[in-house]
């Protein structure tokens, strides 16, 4: 009965334990968190009640409308605070129709303190001005155009609109004014990661940080939009809100979204040569390549590599140590060949032509010696020739009289014996 007992009492320990390892949420279905994260807004005629809508914003059609008209200004946040722990994942898809241009609104995502949701002044895009936490905007009105920006507070202060660019940490240009196609913002943050802050537009990576740290506790999730007298209507379609990282946060940066660059014009004191250098705010002065500009290309490079963005570089590599490895192949192969041919069989003709060469080239050395040797010891030939001259030419005049005598005497006898 005792050994029955233990049995079933180890047995139930590990069935516990089962259980309990069982319980932790490994897919993105079980880390989906259905309280913080919007229904499916086509199913639903009203608002749930974990969700509190402001000011002009409205359930229609299947999406929530912020600024359904000119002048509008709309909000959407979560009713009870969400306790942060170590990880998230939220998914915002929205998109902005009836407007393009230049304009003093813009939609704002929102991560703070529970405390600091309660500020009523909503002056910073229908948002709190006086935030603890994090901002996410999407705006087409400062010195970046069209884009998107983080920024951080901690409550101490109000902001205006025109004090966020300044405290923005990151941002990344995006066209979303009047696309026919949502956009989806997903913002991850993992503290077991070494505190990973990454923002995704469409899978596509627009920052990515690992110096920011959100503190544990309570926290406000939401989303606000002012349009500024215009027609723009800012709209939500879904949101998701997740307790971990998913599998798409994990996508490597092998894409990056279009990041806005800074320009300096430097001026030559000496020339008067404009030139435009890429510089950060805080190394605009500097007209010369200094000991920053190579932190920058070294971090660049390590962030590349840190991102495994190097998939490119690999395959040449591969390419080029393929290439390398077929010529050693075809050289020893050459080589093999070479040492295999006797010289002689096949260039048996070059051989024998360059030793009858050889020898012609000899006998024309020793007819040269000659004729000089016997130029040299005897009367050269021109003198032997004048010396001939000199005794046959009176020869010849003499043999020429007697043939002339002798035919006018022929003559005269042929006519003696005619008479």
């Amino acid at each position: 009965m005792k050994f029955a007992y233990l049995v079933s009492n180890v047995l139930l320990l590990l069935s516990g334990t089962i259980h309990c390892h069982g319980s932790e949420p490994t897919t993105d279905d079980e880390k989906l968190n259905a309280d913080v994260s919007l229904p499916d807004l086509l199913a639903i005629d009203k608002l749930p009640s974990n969700w509190v809508a402001g000011e002009d914003a409205s359930l229609e059609e299947g999406r929530m409308v912020l600024t359904p008209n000119t002048g509008a200004r709309g909000s959407l946040w979560q009713r009870d605070s969400y306790k942060l722990k170590n990880a998230f994942t939220v998914e915002w898809t929205f998109r902005s129709v009836d407007y393009a241009g230049k304009s003093e609104g813009g939609l704002a995502f929102w991560i703070i303190t529970s405390a600091s949701s309660k500020n009523d002044d909503k002056k910073l895009y229908d948002g709190p001005s006086k935030f603890d936490g994090l901002q996410i905007l999407v705006d087409n009105n400062g010195r970046l155009s069209s884009s998107v920006g983080a920024q951080f507070s901690d409550g101490s202060t109000a902001l205006k609109k025109q004090d966020i660019y300044d405290i923005s940490f990151a941002s990344c240009l995006m066209g979303y004014q009047e696309s026919s196609v949502p956009s989806t913002a997903r913002l991850t943050y993992d503290r077991e990661s070494d505190n990973l802050l990454k923002l995704q537009i469409d899978n596509t990576v627009c920052f990515q940080t690992r110096k920011a740290q959100i503190p544990q506790g309570d926290y406000k999730i939401g989303v606000t939009a002012d349009n500024a007298n215009t027609p723009e209507s800012f709209e939500i379609l879904k949101m998701k809100f997740y307790d971990g990282v998913v599998e798409d946060s994990l996508i490597p940066n092998v894409h990056s979204m279009a990041q806005p660059k800074v320009f300096t014009k430097v001026v030559d004191e000496n020339t008067g040569e404009e030139q435009l250098l890429e510089k950060e705010i805080f190394d605009a002065q500097s007209d010369k390549f200094t000991n920053y500009d190579l932190f920058k290309k070294l971090d660049r490079i390590e962030g590349k590599i840190l991102a495994n963005d190097i998939h490119s570089l690999e395959v040449k590599l591969n390419e080029l140590m393929s290439v390398q490895e077929d010529m050693v192949k075809f050289v020893g192969q050459l080589m093999i060949e070479s040492d295999s041919i006797d010289p002689k069989d096949n260039y048996g003709d070059f051989y024998s032509l360059n030793e009858k060469l050889e020898k012609m080239l000899q006998e024309q050395e020793k007819v040269r010696d000659a004729t000089k040797s016997s130029s040299q010891n005897g009367p050269h030939v021109d003198e032997i020739a004048r010396r001939l001259a000199v005794w046959l030419l009176p020869l010849i005049v003499i043999m020429l009289i007697m043939a002339y005598y002798t035919f006018r005497i022929r003559q005269e006898i042929v006519k003696t014996k005619l008479l």
